[in-house]
């Protein structure tokens, strides 16, 4: 039995493998403008710790934050951060055992990197990882950006440094 091809498959083939090269080449770009991951973010100073133990807020769990050379030196003294500045925060559940409360598994690490050409955000790119090192997919404005512009006298930074 002879295969018979439709009009314009081969086309339409064509066509879509183009838009998917296309499509492939567009995502690239995208993926350089994360603010992580920074593999040794925990070699960066450690600048503070928190908690919130409310479960039905998106940012639940002990936060461990962490800050590049760049951003710590601007969060000791003050001003408008520079390009490079980088935070990360690890996200971990709350253990409570014996009387105490520890950190638990690791529920995502949050990434925000100073870059001028995030002009959506104030010049902050965002992203995040979830625990197993996979980007999770976030919207930066509304998951980041949208809370963090309660802090554009600190260039959108919450953390303030603790000697």
């Amino acid at each position: 039995m002879k295969k018979v091809t439709p009009p314009g498959y081969s086309i339409r083939i064509a066509v879509g493998i183009g838009l998917a090269v296309l499509l492939g080449a567009a995502v690239v770009p995208a993926a350089e403008k994360v603010a992580g991951p920074a593999a040794d973010f925990r070699s960066w100073t450690h600048t503070k710790s928190m908690v919130i133990v409310d479960r039905s807020n998106g940012l639940y769990g002990m936060h461990n934050v962490y800050a590049n050379d760049i951003a710590l030196a601007t969060l000791k003294e003050g001003g408008s951060y520079k390009e490079g500045a980088a935070f990360a925060v690890s996200f971990h559940e709350l253990e409570t055992k014996d009387g105490g409360t520890t950190q638990g598994k690791k529920i995502k690490v949050g990434f925000m990197r100073k870059d001028a050409k995030a002009a959506g955000t104030d010049g902050w790119i965002y992203s995040a990882l979830g625990p197993g090192g996979s980007p999770k997919e976030i919207d930066p404005v509304k998951a980041c950006f949208e809370c963090h512009k309660k802090a554009k006298d600190s260039d959108f930074i919450f953390s303030k440094y603790i000697d």
